[in-house]
């Protein structure tokens, strides 16, 4: 909940900022993972500016709703500016978005705006949920110091890409390799993967595949990675790129980007769709055209267990390929637990659905792409 805080200064600064914040819902604050680090980095001054800057990272991380108030203008990033963030108005979002299909797309949508940072902190300290968790009231001093604070913060944003091979994939599917802030479960899809802390036999179809398969990483300077992505060498392609770069899991959605333009400037084939969903398997990126097909994977080696696969997902024991499509008793790869199976639903046959297609294990999906999905890309 909005509160009036300090009399005449705050019912000044929400008259000023009511076309920023103005609604009648509720919403999360949504920041970039740049941005968040320079709060982080604030927040460990031993003085009021750090303890709002440790409330307001607190309120982010958790998830918290800010009550009364919908945030019109969202998204917050850093700029090249000391004082400055950027922000994306919500209006500005299209209506059929769904965030987990790209879920970087606000922070990098035509039509985002600047604000001053103070004004920002002025105003979610004047929240329910930030004056709920402050043990003072902030005053003037402290918001002027709080820029300040942000304007001088040099902290260290920088990450490097690295692609890893062979056991390395293990290790970065290891929570304790995960970046986390004081002690909380990782943020984002990252934190969310199905797949994180699983032992190594279920690795064993990557780690056994050092020149078919690799792990592109977003690490920070102390080790810790922000970011994966799998990286298939392919056997078949639907355009001349022989690497393929599948879903991506982040701590921060705003840095999907990141790995998006790093496939663009290597060449990679990347997903249209950041999603395991098995209709959107056929939809890919080639050199900022979307493209259809199939990518196929020979593998080395036969494996009891098998990880839960994004995309290529489908596998052929006799061939010993890895594919985004699926042909007629093939190994669906979807499996939480480890398990090699064929779909529960159809047993490695088509029914007859209205589309000849089983949505669980995709059979019947060469028909999609004659058909449905080329009309939808056209």
């Amino acid at each position: 909940m909005i509160k009036r805080y300090n009399g005449f200064t705050v019912q000044k600064l929400l008259i000023e900022l009511f076309s920023i914040f103005e609604s009648y819902e509720s919403e999360h604050v949504h920041v970039s993972g740049d941005f968040l680090a320079k709060l982080k980095n604030i927040s460990n001054q031993n003085n009021n500016v750090g303890k709002i800057a440790s409330v307001i990272v607190d309120i982010i991380e958790d998830h918290k709703w800010i009550d009364d108030k919908y945030l019109r203008q969202n998204y917050f990033d850093i700029t090249d500016k000391d004082d400055m963030v950027s922000f994306l108005q919500s209006n500005k979002i299209p209506n059929d978005w769904d965030c987990d299909d790209d879920p970087s797309l606000p922070y990098s949508l035509p039509g985002r705006n600047e604000v001053k940072i103070g004004k920002i902190i002025r105003l979610l300290s004047s929240s329910g949920e930030v004056v709920d968790r402050l043990e003072f009231k902030p005053k003037d001093k402290d918001f002027e110091d709080f820029v300040n604070a942000y304007k001088s913060s040099k902290v260290d944003t920088s990450k490097e890409f690295r692609l890893v091979n062979g056991e390395d994939i293990h290790k970065y599917y290891q929570m304790k390799n995960y970046y986390s802030s004081h002690g909380r479960t990782p943020a984002g899809s990252l934190g969310g993967s199905c797949m994180a802390d699983e032992g190594k036999s279920t690795f064993r179809v990557y780690t056994e595949n050092p020149k078919k398969v690799q792990l592109l990483v977003l690490i920070d300077r102390d080790g810790k990675i922000h970011g994966r992505a799998l990286v298939w060498k392919l056997k078949e392609s639907p355009c001349e790129s022989k690497y393929f770069m599948d879903r991506v899991y982040t701590n921060a959605d705003s840095d999907v980007i990141k790995f998006k333009n790093f496939a663009e400037e290597k060449g990679f084939l990347y997903k249209l769709k950041n999603n395991s969903h098995v209709d959107d398997n056929i939809k890919f990126m080639y050199k900022g055209e979307s493209i259809l097909g199939e990518v196929k994977v020979k593998l080395d080696g036969d494996f009891k267990n098998y990880p839960f696969i994004d995309t290529m997902c489908f596998l052929s024991k006799k061939l010993g390929d890895l594919s985004n499509i699926p042909t007629k008793n093939c190994y669906f790869l979807h499996s939480v637990s480890g398990e090699c199976e064929i779909c529960s639903r159809c047993n490695g046959k088509v029914k007859e659905y209205k589309d000849d297609y089983c949505s669980d294990c995709g059979l019947g999906i060469e028909k999609l792409i004659k058909n449905k999905v080329v009309k939808e890309l056209k």
